[in-house]
């Protein structure tokens, strides 16, 4: 015979029950401060951004002037003015385009061609022979040409980082002594990997006038050299003009 189930023992089970989720609902009170607690006083890290200015414009051909006329104003003379006058644009021999060519032995010709979407920037003497050279009495010689050279591979690696469809970038020197042959810096952009930094790429200034120390003329001089070029302007067959690069 069954014997009847009294009302006693139910609000007992209920009663366990109820300090089960009474106790789980602490529990996760507890964890939601401790979770509030720490998104408020926790450290964000904020990744080091590449550099310090960014061009404003996403489309190529203005970025290249964006890029240009900022690098212009970052380096001065001893005099405080701007070094140089730096034009950027598509690589051309006035309104004709050009290619980008140097010596190969290896190559169909003797010469490389250089693949993809080229730009160029000028650098220009604030001189008013109209020669874009440097006047020497004004900046010495081995500081205008590590400055130039600076410039040059600042304009490249930036051109590279934040204009991603430019493939190579051509950079005209000035001349820094007299009769010195044209020069420019040349490098592709499958040439190089992408540095952490523009600041860790290039080699540091420590000077407060801007103006590198012999040790730091150095350094910049046999970091640049490889990317270093005499060049000369040819015309091609199809009667565009190439520009031909020798080292």
């Amino acid at each position: 015979m069954a014997t009847p189930v009294t009302g006693e023992a139910a609000p007992k089970v209920h009663r366990r029950r109820f300090a089960v989720l009474y106790g789980g609902l602490v529990v996760l009170l507890a964890a939601g401060v401790a979770v509030g607690i720490h998104m408020m006083t926790r450290t964000v890290v904020k990744p080091v951004p590449w550099s310090a200015w960014v061009p404003p414009s996403t489309n190529p051909e203005t970025a290249v002037r964006e890029i240009a006329g900022h690098v212009q104003g970052t380096y001065l003379g001893p005099n405080g003015k701007e070094l140089v006058t730096v034009r950027g644009g598509p690589l051309s021999v006035g309104s004709d385009p050009a290619v980008l060519v140097k010596p190969d032995t290896t190559a169909t010709g003797g010469y490389k061609f250089f693949d993809g979407a080229s730009v160029e920037y000028q650098l220009c003497g604030n001189t008013t022979k109209g020669n874009c050279t440097i006047d020497q009495k004004k900046i010495a010689p081995n500081t205008s040409g590590a400055l130039t050279r600076r410039m040059a591979y600042e304009l490249a690696l930036t051109t590279f980082h934040y204009v991603p469809e430019v493939q190579n970038v051509a950079v005209l020197l000035p001349a820094v002594i007299k009769g010195q042959k044209a020069r420019m810096l040349v490098l592709s952009r499958g040439d190089t990997k992408d540095p952490k930094s523009l600041e860790a790429a290039i080699v540091p200034i420590r000077e407060k006038n801007g103006q590198p120390n012999s040790e730091e003329a150095l350094k910049i001089a046999s970091a640049t050299d490889p990317m270093i070029f005499h060049y000369e302007v040819t015309a091609s067959l199809g009667g565009t003009k190439s520009s031909g690069s020798t080292g």
